[in-house]
């Protein structure tokens, strides 16, 4: 039987050169060797079209004196520079395999006891590691699910860079206007952006009449569904308000500014979400998935967008790894560790999309409910889970679940039987 490590070295054509390369920002390390470890030359090239065809020239001078039949390339994935080399040579048709940075780190301390580094030494070593088969087998987005996952990573951006502005807005409230939160649990709903768009300040909503206070507000948000008992609520806590008078008028400027950022944030996050639901429709297997209930548009593109298309993995166990909630082993001179926690070493923003559905479907599936609490009120010796344990088994379970579907080609039906179960349940 076959391991994981063979399976990669006989992805390794013979007779071919190996082609480490180190990307940065200006310039990309190269060290050629051989596939009896001889380095036959090292050297940089620029981050550009011209470097690249620079690049394809010595490595081809390279092949001709050592009598080699191709090149295969390891790239460092670290950062982001390496992903223009990296589709320059897949439109070339020339192969290449990404290596972990975490691996070169750690297998370059392991052979250097005084841990030097450069960056020849960095393409050298991920050559090395293509040499014995540790590197990762990741295949680019290309067409729609390209789009797909740059849509969603903007939609998260957008999403944190909201939350960091809402933030900001209650701090600055906790000293303007401190009985504000009494009123509104959440700053950002859409009749607290609109008062305090248009008095930030209690000390100004204090000196008018509600009368005067009411007409503005109404006449000024006509047809958008402002909340006249919350404009009630807040007057009355603008003329019993603790906030602070000094520096007020600035404050008051900066929660303006603030309001205006969440409003735009908000309005080109919505804009986000309906060419994401776009892209979820061009994909036809999709039906599929949005046959379980609790899944929506949105969190089948961040599903989709962060792992590719579905045919090109063997297993749902490998989304699983891809995703980083497979359970982390710990075991030593037999004695193991009573917790397995989630291994983390996945992609994070999968993770968080898994993550924030699994809540989704656990309040709109009863099968998926009732499958959880079977794993929280187990009996001792089988193992109970805890709530955030089997919220973890349920991420887990969806994503065999989307595998299952897309594979089949089929749709969700009530009792629907996955492979795995037993695996599942026993975990």
């Amino acid at each position: 039987m076959k391991n994981s490590t063979a399976r990669k070295l006989e992805q390794i054509p013979t007779d071919y050169l190996i082609v480490g390369i180190d990307a940065h920002k200006k310039k990309h390390a190269a060290v050629v060797k051989t596939q009896d470890a001889f380095t036959r030359t090292k050297f940089k090239v620029d981050n550009s079209r011209h470097g690249f065809e620079e690049l394809l020239e010595r490595t081809k001078a390279q092949m001709v004196k050592t009598d080699c039949r191709g090149t295969i390339f390891a790239i460092e994935a670290g950062g982001r520079y390496w992903r223009t080399l990296a589709y320059f040579l897949e439109e070339r048709g020339i192969p290449f395999r990404l290596i972990s940075p975490f691996t070169l780190k750690r297998r370059r301390e392991g052979e250097d006891i005084d841990r030097r580094k450069n960056d020849y030494r960095d393409a050298d070593m991920a050559a090395e590691l293509l040499r014995t088969g540790k590197f990762t087998e990741t295949k680019l987005p290309q067409g729609i699910y390209a789009d797909l996952r740059a849509a969603y990573h903007t939609y998260y951006s957008l999403g944190r860079e909201r939350s960091r502005a809402t933030n900001l807005l209650s701090a600055l409230l906790d000293s303007l206007f401190p009985e504000f939160h009494n009123v509104f649990k959440d700053v950002s709903t859409k009749t607290a952006l609109a008062v305090l768009a248009t008095y930030p300040s209690p000390h100004v909503i204090a000196r008018m009449s509600m009368e005067k206070f009411m007409d503005t507000m109404t006449a000024k948000y006509k047809g958008q569904h402002i909340i006249r008992q919350k404009l009630s609520s807040i007057y009355q806590a603008a003329h019993g308000s603790v906030g602070i008078h000094a520096g007020a008028g600035v404050i008051s400027f900066e929660v303006s500014l603030l309001v205006e950022r969440i409003r735009l944030l908000t309005e080109q996050r919505q804009k986000v979400e309906e060419l994401l639901v776009a892209l979820v429709e061009w994909i036809p297997e999709s039906k599929y998935l949005l046959s379980i209930p609790g899944l929506a548009h949105i969190t089948i593109a961040g599903i989709l967008g962060e792992l590719g298309p579905l045919n090109l993995y063997r297993s749902a166990k490998q989304l699983v790894k891809m995703a980083g909630i497979n359970p982390m082993q710990s075991e030593s001179a037999n004695k193991q560790a009573s917790k397995t926690p989630m291994s983390k070493k996945g992609r994070p923003l999968l993770r968080y999309c898994l993550w924030e559905a699994s809540l989704n479907v656990l309040n709109h599936n009863q099968e998926f409910k009732a499958w959880a609490k079977r794993l929280q009120e187990r009996p001792l010796h089988q193992n109970p889970l805890k709530k955030r344990e089997a919220r973890g088994a349920v991420c887990k379970r969806l994503l065999y679940l989307v595998f299952a579907l897309f594979n089949k080609r089929s749709f969700y039906e009530k009792n629907y039987k996955i492979e795995t179960e037993r695996e599942l349940v026993t975990a």
